[in-house]
């Protein structure tokens, strides 16, 4: 159900109208100064996008500085955790199996 929009040939007030059907007919008269020469015209409209697509739509540049930030960070080194893993050498025994 589509909201158009129609303003008047003589005073220029804009007119919001809720209609029900596609082939809507202009409203009779206009509510400011009464004149029936009302016309349809284009209105704005608004796409709300979601994360995916504005992440798309970055800068390649923007893309190459966040890469180039994320790499001087500790977290960017996938091997920093292996210097405190235990070895399995050097674990103690690991006791009795566990049934489910």
């Amino acid at each position: 159900m589509p909201i158009y929009v129609y303003a008047c040939q003589v005073c220029a007030t804009r007119a919001e109208v809720f209609v029900r059907r596609m082939a809507a007919d202009a409203p009779a008269s206009c509510a400011h100064c009464g004149s029936t020469e009302m016309r349809r015209i284009v209105s704005l409209f608004a796409m709300k996008r979601d994360l995916a697509g504005e992440l798309a739509n970055l800068d390649p540049k923007y893309r190459k500085r966040i890469d180039d930030a994320m790499a001087n960070t500790p977290e960017a080194d996938p091997m920093r955790l292996l210097s405190k893993l235990t070895p399995f050498s050097a674990a103690d025994e690991p006791g009795d199996s566990v049934r489910f």
